[in-house]
């Protein structure tokens, strides 16, 4: 690969342009000049096609400074966790006024209504209109 390298120069690692628009790949891959600049490298020669093939970058810092991200169901567990807690607390009194809500007032009934209509009709008579 080096004598190709040798011989074209910088057209052995660019595409090749045939006819007006159809592009033909490197005559050297991307792959095997990473190989010929490592060796080049090696051999302690300077690497002239830095501009084409560049090497890799260096990182200077490791992936998110060394710490794993995790996932986000568990980034967020205390703070949905004291949702949860909140709500619980209200949930007493939630229940409690809704039952309060579905409650019959008998002594709102008539003691016509109560003789001639069941308990669910009282029910949609006396607190269903009353909550729509």
């Amino acid at each position: 690969m080096s004598h190709i390298l040798r011989r074209l120069g910088e057209a052995a690692l660019q595409f090749r342009q045939v006819g007006g628009s159809k592009f033909l790949p490197p005559i050297i891959s991307r792959r095997r000049a990473m190989v010929l600049r490592k060796e080049w490298l090696a051999e302690g020669k300077e690497w002239p096609y830095e501009h084409i093939v560049p090497g890799k970058p260096k990182n200077e810092q490791p992936y998110n400074n060394g710490k794993q991200r995790g996932h986000k169901r568990f980034a967020e567990q205390a703070e949905r966790q004291q949702k949860i807690d909140a709500a619980m607390a209200k949930m007493p009194q939630m229940i409690a006024d809704y039952r309060a809500s579905r409650r019959i007032p008998w002594d709102a009934v008539s003691p016509a209504d109560k003789l001639l209509l069941t308990v669910r009709q009282i029910r949609e008579k006396y607190v269903y209109k009353k909550l729509k």
